[in-house]
């Protein structure tokens, strides 16, 4: 299994190093350090309630949760895998890498998708660009969305992360494990209350957890969410 890591995370690396961080920095494109990605997988398989998981990752990137995944639960659990990757320069790489495996990739906008199925484990670190990346009709749309499926107004000073949390439960069973790997901004500041309703309302929270920065620097300012969908 670290061999398969260890392969993947070269791709990730020489991948990043083709865009610059102006370019990574509008679509929010910061890749998950794989021990990190394990810890919050870990979480999740003490708190999974079936044998047979159906796995979800709506912003995929090259695979570093699906990655921790197998590692964690083991490349033998039964299961069935689905990833979202928007950006082409991400999606095909990691769509030969991981040919052979169980995952499913799809080059398209997850926040534009129609569930086909639902899923009992989703794991995220979703996009984080800032709303004045969002162009003005994307935010609209999105903002509309959020108000159908979940009966809450969302601010147009909303990051993407926000609408990718909010927009997700209609893919998930009942029961369903989500965890998201979030900035902690939305806490603390007028636009969160939408999220911060949601996570309240809508979903049975368990866990949130505080990033020491002294073992995860690049995510002092983060949190990761874990809840259950109802």
């Amino acid at each position: 299994m670290m061999k398969l890591e260890t392969d993947r995370k070269i791709i990730q690396d020489s991948l990043d190093a083709q865009k610059t961080q102006a370019e990574r920095n509008v679509l929010g494109q910061f890749s998950t350090p794989f021990p990190l990605a394990v810890d919050i997988m870990k979480y999740a398989k003490e708190n999974t309630v079936t044998d047979s998981i159906s796995f979800l990752e709506p912003a995929i990137g090259t695979g570093v949760f699906y990655s921790a995944f197998l590692h964690v639960f083991g490349e033998n659990v039964s299961h069935t895998a689905l990833g979202f990757e928007i950006d082409p320069h991400y999606y095909n790489p990691t769509k030969e890498f991981w040919k052979n495996s169980a995952l499913e990739i799809k080059n398209a906008d997850f926040l534009e998708q129609q569930p086909e199925k639902k899923y009992s484990l989703l794991v995220a670190n979703p996009p984080y660009s800032r709303h004045h990346h969002i162009k003005s009709d994307k935010k609209k749309y999105l903002q509309e969305m959020v108000f159908l499926h979940t009966g809450i107004r969302i601010s147009g000073l909303a990051g993407l992360y926000c609408y990718f949390l909010m927009l997700s439960t209609r893919w998930l069973k009942e029961n369903a494990l989500s965890c998201w790997l979030i900035p902690s901004e939305f806490m603390d500041v007028n636009f969160g209350k939408a999220l911060k309703e949601y996570l309240l309302n809508n979903v049975d929270l368990i866990q949130i957890h505080s990033f020491s920065p002294r073992r995860f620097a690049i995510f002092r300012c983060f949190n990761y969410f874990i809840y259950r969908c109802f």
